[in-house]
């Protein structure tokens, strides 16, 4: 049995015994932000707070190593995990690893790729590694912005909110980040879907108990468990319930992904003027979004396709669609559905960061 560091031993000790207590205090009482007279903040630097660990004591995965689905061991079906398609090269990356690491420096299928994963908020995004023109890594800088990890880039020392995808502190402050189209799955169903993929392999080069959650396997459903300040508390739903968001101008949507069926269902929506097809299943803890109207102005609509993954959605066309949102068959293939941006996160996270929500009650 790998042992953990001791200085998440001691950050996961603190946070625990003062779990309750910040809840349900003042939170810029209790914890002390960032110094301000620099003005350089881009989001309330008061609500910006130490995490624990210095920069970097959580460490980034730069020189990722995956593993086949077959050599693939130490997963249970019920595990989560974050997957990333560039043309044919396909990847996943574990909960279970990205929880002690949340960041890791990737290339996919010639792209570089950072894949950010924030286990207090239960986000996980990919975003593209080149700026400005020029490559760079990410890493995790310690610093907590309403739950929610803020990385910072290697190249200028900048800072980034995850959940906004933009730079909020530094050099390239009100810079936003060009996302990849991630999918969050069960393991078991990955498997199903993705046989020949890649996995991260817990040949990380640190010294974790990667058979553990950092935080138990409770933090996902104990809406008890929030480990720092809540902002803005919308009590619509469980903190704890997860949630596939879309943002589109200043307004939000949220889709439980609890309440999908087991089996995939589809969801044509309207939201905001835009067609958006939402398709997700609670069995599979899996939500994807993408606009439905092409780019030669063709609206579509569909219908679900079960029990044949990686396909999820059949349209008016006979098109079939699979859940990277590229077309494998019929007189569309080879096309590609634009994604939303929308990711999933806790509903807490959701409602701290984005103004009042709609929810879909299906």
């Amino acid at each position: 049995m790998k042992s953990i560091s001791f200085s998440l031993i001691i950050f996961f000790t603190l946070s625990v015994v003062s779990c309750d207590k910040v809840t349900d205090s003042d939170p810029e009482t209790e914890f002390e932000g960032q110094d301000c007279s620099g003005g350089n903040w881009l989001i309330p630097c008061q609500q910006v707070v130490d995490g624990g660990p210095d920069q970097d004591g959580i460490p980034s995965i730069d020189r990722p190593e995956f593993s086949s689905v077959s050599e693939t061991t130490f997963l249970e079906d019920w595990e989560l995990v974050v997957g990333v398609k560039v043309g044919d090269v396909i990847k996943a990356y574990p909960h279970v690893i990205l929880y002690y690491h949340e960041i890791v420096n990737d290339e996919v299928g010639g792209i570089p790729i950072a894949l950010t994963f924030c286990p207090l908020t239960g986000s996980g995004i990919g975003w593209e590694r080149t700026i400005n023109g020029e490559v760079t890594e990410f890493g995790v800088s310690g610093l907590i912005h309403k739950n929610n990890l803020i990385p910072y880039d290697r190249n200028t020392g900048s800072r980034w909110s995850q959940m906004l995808n933009k730079s909020v502190n530094g050099d390239l402050k009100g810079l936003d980040i060009s996302t990849v189209k991630v999918v969050e799955m069960t393991w078991g169903s990955w498997k199903e879907a993705f046989p020949d993929s890649e996995v991260l392999n817990t040949n990380t080069g640190f010294s974790r108990n990667y058979d553990k959650y950092l935080y138990g396997e409770d933090y996902p459903t104990n809406s008890s468990r929030i480990l720092f300040p809540i902002y803005q508390e919308d009590e619509r739903l469980d903190r704890k319930t997860l949630v596939h968001g879309i943002n589109i101008g200043f307004v939000s949507k949220v889709y439980p992904i609890s309440l999908f069926d087991s089996q995939l269902q589809v969801i044509n929506d309207n939201f905001e003027g835009e067609k958006i097809l939402i398709v997700g299943s609670s069995e599979m803890k899996v939500a994807v979004s993408f606009f439905r109207t092409l780019s030669d102005g063709t609206e579509l609509e569909f219908e679900p396709v079960s029990e044949d993954l990686p396909v999820i959605a059949e349209d008016q066309e006979g098109n079939q669609w699979n859940i990277f949102g590229e077309a494998v068959s019929g007189p569309r293939k080879g096309e590609k559905l634009n994604h939303t941006g929308g990711y999933n996160a806790y509903w807490f996270a959701w409602a701290d960061f984005f103004n009042f929500p709609e929810i879909n009650r299906f």
